[in-house]
């Protein structure tokens, strides 16, 4: 039994055995903190400086690159090999440096050289947790096995119960980050990211922040019509941009991902029971998909019957006696909609995604009849991702450290 008062545990300790390098982080000042802890602990520790800058790093400690991010990895070897570098941690795979110190540490241990990478991602489990993995997050999670690997693992006799960060102040750092980064012409993804915004995105949060509060008000019956008059399937959108759709899946924008779910919806001829796509909260700003939603549910001739809405606690839908099951790409509301035995059936790349979870017939039956999720084998894998991969705790508030990390 690995939890105590019932609180969850972290139990694969990532033991620092030398010198680290961090590469690019969360907005915010997270690496700052990882690094000061680090050194307070006699680990020296190094911070490769973009121009897209991070804020809290002594000098001595910050190495510049500013020169054509294609050459980056050609400068990375350099530096871990005469800074005698044994680990590096990073904030995601899907960047190009951290793309490129990702093949360079597969091509240095083929050489016998073991560099290890630790990837920081957010929580698989909401909320409240930070995800940490070796290799690779997401649809290139070292967690995507297949059913008889998790029926060996055990299992839990009572779910752990998260920890509350509570207010985390920091966020003002996100803020100061986003701004700076907005205003640098730098490139260190292939497609739009978070890490690298443009001026105009700094429009899209404004209005994001406050299409919450109109969308509040504006919504409030349609609301109550989509989870209070009957049975009805929710469908989760995910940000528009994000590499869980555009290298997890066979979509290449949540578009083809409606249209696809409408069509079976339709084809299921189902009677009494309604479709509800919710909007990703951190997309509120930058998308609105109700012209679309509303032009493909005519063409299907199903138009009262499909619902677009935005903010509402996950927590309220799946535990509405009304909601039936869960359709997504591979978004981590996988994870909650399988904590509460809704049936999920997921269109993505996801650790979630086999037999015994996530349904595996097709749209069309998973709609006329979802299949039930397995309790005991959901508990089995619950504990296995949150002990090996999550961290209770948050990025901008409260951060474990001490129960993280372990020195040789």
């Amino acid at each position: 039994m690995t939890i105590q008062n019932n609180r969850p545990i972290f139990k694969k300790k990532i033991l620092i055995e030398g010198s680290v390098l961090l590469l690019i982080g969360p907005l915010g000042t997270f690496f700052s903190r990882l690094s000061n802890y680090l050194e307070k602990n006699n680990v020296r520790t190094y911070k490769i400086n973009f121009p897209l800058y991070e804020y809290g790093f002594s000098k001595n400690s910050t190495i510049k690159y500013e020169d054509d991010i294609s050459q980056f990895k050609e400068f990375l070897e350099e530096i871990i090999i005469k800074k005698k570098i044994k680990h590096i941690f990073m904030y995601g795979n899907v960047l190009i440096p951290h793309k490129q110190a990702l093949t360079l540490c597969d091509e240095l241990e083929r050489k016998g050289y073991l560099i290890n990478s630790h990837i920081f991602e957010l929580g698989y489990l909401r909320p409240n947790f930070v995800t940490i993995e070796d290799k690779g997050v997401n649809y290139s999670s070292s967690f995507i096995a297949n059913r008889d690997f998790y029926e060996k693992q055990p299992l839990y006799e009572s779910f752990p119960v998260p920890v509350n960060q509570g207010l985390r102040i920091r966020k003002v750092w996100k803020l100061i980050s986003f701004v700076n980064h907005a205003f640098k012409n730098y490139k260190i993804v292939e497609f739009e990211h978070k890490l690298q915004p443009k001026p105009i995105f700094l429009w899209f949060q404004l209005k994001g922040f406050f299409l919450k509060f109109f969308y509040k008000i504006s919504e409030k019956k349609l609301k109550i019509n989509s989870f209070c008059t009957g049975p009805f399937f929710l469908v989760i959108l995910q940000v528009e941009t994000d590499s869980q759709i555009l290298k997890g899946s066979k979509f290449s924008n949540n578009n083809e991902f409606i249209y696809k779910v409408i069509k079976n919806f339709s084809a299921a001829k189902l009677k009494n029971t309604k479709l509800v796509f919710k909007h990703h909260p951190r997309d509120r700003g930058y998308n609105n998909y109700l012209e679309f939603i509303v032009n493909v549910s005519r063409e299907f001739n199903i138009e009262d019957k499909v619902s677009y809405i935005h903010d509402f606690p996950l927590s309220r839908i799946f535990t509405n006696r009304f909601c039936k099951g869960t359709i997504l790409i591979n978004s981590t509301v996988g994870y909650q909609s399988l904590y509460h035995s809704v049936p999920i059936k997921a269109l993505g790349i996801a650790p979630y995604n086999f037999e015994g979870l996530a349904d595996q017939k097709n749209l069309v039956l998973f709609f006329k009849n979802p299949k039930k999720v397995n309790k005991l084998l959901f508990n089995k894998f619950y504990k296995f991702i949150l002990e090996n991969s999550q961290i209770n705790g948050n990025f901008d508030g409260y951060f474990p450290f001490e129960r993280v990390f372990v020195f040789k």
